[in-house]
């Protein structure tokens, strides 16, 4: 980079400067991340926007340890500082006016015309707000790899019905009543009253059909998602869906915590497992297309082992991109190019998708004589 480009981007730029930092912790933002060391005062040139600044403790072979971080909306000229000991008002101010003098103990945000990150970096939060962002994020916009969601309080949920529901065969095996209760009085409970909590659109994908459905619309909208989809719609703009899709994946990504994948999972099953919603273009085009298109978004940023290690658990992408193609394919085929598209991206993962056609076969076959029949009582 080159003198004049360098102050132009440390006249209109952000600071971030960082007090009392140890050395040899893992710090980074957005996509990158560093090793601090003994000069390290926090950064500088950070493009006006929203960034994710985020820390971890090294252990002597140099594994990082739980994430902690914090997502925040820079403005041009901003000098922010965070600090790992208390300081006062004044001192801050202090520093703000004298930012010149931390310069060689700031790094500078890569921007330069061969680090793809920030414009990768720019993709993937296109449609994050500062709104989205407080209505979302516990205050300040903090989290750390151990902050819950209601996603979790779903599970423990399940765990416990789960275990009331073996009663009588525990008994049988020699589990009293009094036993069994003390094993679930001794199962964390969900602290709803938290702050250090996701505040995420709640997503109900199981109970995806009206009230007072019908036997058909029972067994039509537990499979098509387009019923839940539109009652989300009411409450939920098309861009809080995709902020909230790009959140939830960040959320995982960089910030290292699982309640972004489920939430994020259901959001992709949510929009591409609605069958329906494929015959009403405007909801195609606001909705169906950019979800589509931010999923291939992240796919081009997601290291290898990521895919291996997150998104190819219990084969659902697989599944519900597979779902997404037999759609398309019986609503007519309007979205063949964006599935094109779709499988030159999954050829990077040697992933295959196959055609609705052949998607459509396999369907009949499975089906057969076995196919659910609805019964009016």
């Amino acid at each position: 980079m080159d003198q004049t480009t360098a102050q132009v981007l440390f006249e209109s730029g952000a600071c971030l400067v960082i007090l009392d930092t140890p050395t040899g912790i893992e710090f980074g933002i957005d996509l990158d991340t560093w090793e601090t060391g003994p000069l390290f005062k926090g950064l500088k040139m950070i493009p006006p926007g929203i960034h994710y600044i985020h820390y971890s403790a090294l252990n002597g072979e140099k594994q990082p340890g739980m994430r902690s971080g914090f997502f925040h909306n820079f403005s041009p000229r901003e000098a922010k500082t965070e600090d790992l000991v208390a300081v006062n008002e004044e001192d801050t101010e202090r520093i703000r006016q004298n930012i010149r003098d931390l310069d060689k103990g700031l790094g500078a945000y890569q921007t330069g015309e061969n680090n793809q990150t920030y414009t990768q970096w720019q993709q993937l939060t296109c449609k994050i707000t500062p709104k989205l962002l407080h209505e979302v994020l516990p205050p300040h916009g903090c989290f750390s790899s151990a902050t819950g969601s209601a996603y979790e309080d779903e599970e423990m949920a399940a765990v416990l019905k789960k275990l009331k529901r073996q009663a009588p065969a525990m008994a049988e095996h020699g589990v009293s009543a009094a036993d069994l209760q003390s094993i679930i009085d001794a199962e964390p409970t969900a602290d709803c009253a938290s702050t250090d909590r996701f505040n995420f659109t709640p997503i109900n994908i199981r109970h995806s059909f009206p009230p007072h459905a019908t036997p058909d619309e029972l067994r039509r909208f537990s499979k098509d998602k387009s019923w839940l989809l539109r009652s989300i719609l009411q409450s939920r703009t098309c861009e809080d869906i995709l902020g909230e899709f790009q959140l939830a994946f960040l959320v995982i990504l960089v910030g290292q915590n699982f309640c972004g994948i489920e939430h994020w999972k259901r959001i992709l099953h949510l929009v591409l497992g609605s069958a329906e919603v494929l015959g009403d273009a405007r909801v195609v085009e606001t909705v169906v297309v950019p979800v589509l298109r931010c999923f291939m978004s992240q796919l081009r940023v997601c290291p290898h082992e990521f895919v291996a290690s997150v998104l190819e658990q219990d084969n659902f992408v697989a599944e519900i991109l597979q779902e997404f193609v037999l759609n398309v394919y019986e609503s007519g085929g309007g979205l063949d190019p964006e599935i094109a598209r779709l499988r030159a991206v999954l050829k990077m993962f040697d992933w295959a998708l196959p055609g609705g056609q052949q998607l459509q076969t396999k369907a009949d076959e499975e089906e057969g004589e076995y196919a659910p029949q609805v019964v009016d009582l």
